[in-house]
């Protein structure tokens, strides 16, 4: 993997550590300070590699389908569930 830019030209290591620094919110300029995208896709690759004991080649191989079929199931989820 490459090194990925943010929109605001900071690397993505540092936006990394600055949304866990804040928490999200804002930062002293009012920008909002949100979760990379570059992360939440990781999170999700390697959610699902822990889940189904797949390589991430694998599971980037699925259609989209997969993480619509998970949605669907996460909203059928009941508290006790």
């Amino acid at each position: 993997m490459g090194r990925e830019r943010q929109c605001r030209g900071g690397s993505l290591e540092a936006d990394i550590l600055k949304w866990k620094a804040t928490g999200g919110g804002t930062d002293r300029d009012g920008n909002p300070v949100t979760k990379p995208t570059s992360l939440s896709s990781a999170e999700v690759i390697d959610g699902l590699c822990q889940r189904y004991g797949s390589l991430p080649s694998e599971v980037l191989k699925e259609d989209a389908s997969l993480l619509k079929m998970l949605y669907i199931v996460d909203l059928g989820k009941t508290e006790q569930t």
